[in-house]
């Protein structure tokens, strides 16, 4: 896993009236996302404090969008991942997930502040995409099945026919070549809730999916062989 540090001044001296105020040092705090859900919901800090928000999911991505602020949205971060933000103007700043509109959450700042609402954000750290195999095994198929039949049907529908996003079926497929389809799966599409999967896959077993995506997955067995496949038997 890589490690970001961030590093920020904790001890400020000001004058007033002729006195000296330390103020406090600033703290982290964290929020878990899990089970599609920010942990906890609601979080109070003090100005010049930062949160961490940390995907703790199997496999599915998440955003921490502030939309009311008028900011774009971040990147998704995926499972073991970590979005950061620090917070130097008092106020309440709701936010959600991108993808999954239905997460929300809430930060109170408490205290005086006059900056903007942030000074750092997008820290990040990754997991690595796991590594490329000379081959692909039976149960390495079967998990990547697994995973597009539950976490890209969520969004394109379990017998992958379409829903929120659009079908993934070889009619709907013909246009594009092979090589298109395995740059979508791994680079996603930018502007829209279809995010980069090549955190989760080698660059071989991209091109094994957008093969049998083209070809046809099998809808009864829901493992690695595809309707070419059987009729090869």
């Amino acid at each position: 896993m890589k490690v970001v540090l961030m590093f920020t001044i904790v001890v400020t001296s000001l004058v007033i009236n002729g006195a000296c105020v330390v103020a406090t040092a600033a703290e982290k705090h964290d929020v878990s996302i899990k089970k599609f859900k920010f942990i906890p919901p609601e979080i109070t800090v003090q100005v010049n404090d930062s949160i961490r928000w940390t995907n703790k999911e199997k496999r599915q991505y998440h955003s921490v969008w502030f939309e009311q602020l008028g900011e774009p949205e971040p990147d998704y971060f995926f499972p073991d991942e970590f979005f950061e933000r620090t917070f130097d103007k008092a106020g309440d700043f709701p936010y959600r997930c991108g993808p999954h509109p239905r997460m929300k959450g809430i930060v109170h700042v408490v205290a005086g502040g006059s900056a903007k609402p942030v000074s750092e954000t997008g820290k990040k750290s990754g997991a690595s995409s796991p590594s490329s195999s000379s081959s692909i095994s039976p149960q390495r198929r079967e998990e990547i099945i697994s995973l597009l039949r539950q976490d890209c049907g969520a969004c394109h529908g379990m017998t992958l026919q379409g829903g929120l996003g659009p079908s993934l079926l070889p009619d709907a497929l013909k246009k594009m070549t092979e090589e298109q389809v395995a740059l979508t799966i791994s680079a996603g599409r930018p502007g829209t809730p279809m995010p980069p999967w090549k955190p989760f896959f080698s660059e071989q077993e991209v091109q094994w999916l957008a093969k049998q995506l083209k070809q046809g997955v099998d809808d009864n067995t829901g493992q690695e062989t595809t309707k070419k496949e059987e009729a090869n038997k």
